[in-house]
């Protein structure tokens, strides 16, 4: 299996109606997720807001490469729960649930251990989305045309550009250090792979750096680009009902104290109990197996 493929964060080829769509109007529903979840702690709109941002991977057709790269949510989620059970983000007093040696669980932190997860689940779903359904060049001219600087523009598309350029890189060095009798697989083999990928990446910065100056890079003169990106009608309609829906939700749940429903939801004590066993039982194994992988001779 490819790096590309283990960790897919880069553009997904396709001409889905998410593809085709102004990376502007996606910049507009990104922002706005992050916006609302860090203004609300709703968990129903939390999750609802996850579960929109899902439904959008079908449509684009990155289904399977978007849950390869939620894959990462699993630690986070559960070492989140687990810290958030045991010492509570909240003001005392707490409500004891029960004892597991002397480890003191509690159930008034799983509440916002919820909402703090539904916060990375949506942002990390529709961010995903975004750059798997965009070219970094589209991005690029789009971002120019509402005169952000050039020089962060061209920041922003390189980052999008070498990350994939890296992990391809890096499976061929790890492919060729398996045809050598060498560790093709885990951290093992992934450390010494670092030198040619460290080379690789300083000649590769100073290619790019030659091709920079003889192009005129930093001139005062007008900037074009090959790829040329419209903005359709249907695109401002994406565009404006995402900043109208999301501005009122953000609006609405500032209003409201940020919306928190924990007085209306009550965990009972041995659902937190069996919570906390699954989800530290999860973390200490997914640990115990990264270093068992790891130092595995």
């Amino acid at each position: 299996m490819s790096m590309q493929m283990a960790l897919p964060i880069a553009m997904i080829p396709g001409n889905s109606v998410i593809h085709r769509i102004n990376p502007l109007a996606k910049i507009v529903w990104v922002v706005g997720y992050i916006a609302l979840a860090f203004s609300t702690q709703n968990v129903f709109l939390l999750y609802g807001m996850a579960l929109f941002a899902f439904l959008l991977a079908p449509i684009a057709g990155v289904t399977k490469p978007l849950l390869k790269g939620a894959l990462i949510l699993v630690p986070v989620a559960s070492s989140l729960l687990a810290i958030q059970i045991i010492a509570p983000a909240v003001e005392k007093p707490w409500t004891h649930v029960a004892d597991i040696g002397v480890l003191q669980l509690y159930g008034d932190g799983l509440y916002y251990g919820f909402v703090l997860l539904g916060r990375v689940v949506s942002c990390l779903l529709m961010a995903l989305i975004m750059v798997m359904t965009t070219h970094p060049s589209d991005l690029f001219t789009s971002l120019s045309k509402l005169k952000i600087p050039y020089a962060f523009n061209f920041m922003l598309a390189m980052t999008l550009q070498l990350i994939p350029v890296f992990q391809r890189e890096v499976g061929i060095i790890m492919s060729a250090q398996k045809s050598r009798g060498m560790k093709g697989r885990g951290f093992a083999a992934v450390l010494p792979s670092f030198v040619p990928v460290f080379v690789g990446a300083i000649e590769r910065v100073q290619q790019l750096s030659i091709s920079l100056e003889s192009r005129g890079f930093g001139s005062n003169g007008f900037k074009t680009s090959y790829r040329q990106v419209k903005v359709r009608p249907s695109d401002w309609v994406i565009g404006i009902i995402g900043a109208l829906l999301l501005a009122t939700l953000v609006t609405v749940s500032i209003m409201r104290g940020l919306w928190s429903v924990s007085s209306l939801v009550v965990f009972p004590h041995i659902f937190v109990f069996w919570l906390f066993i699954v989800a530290a039982g999860t973390f200490a194994a997914i640990i115990l197996a990264t270093l068992i992988y790891a130092f595995k001779k």
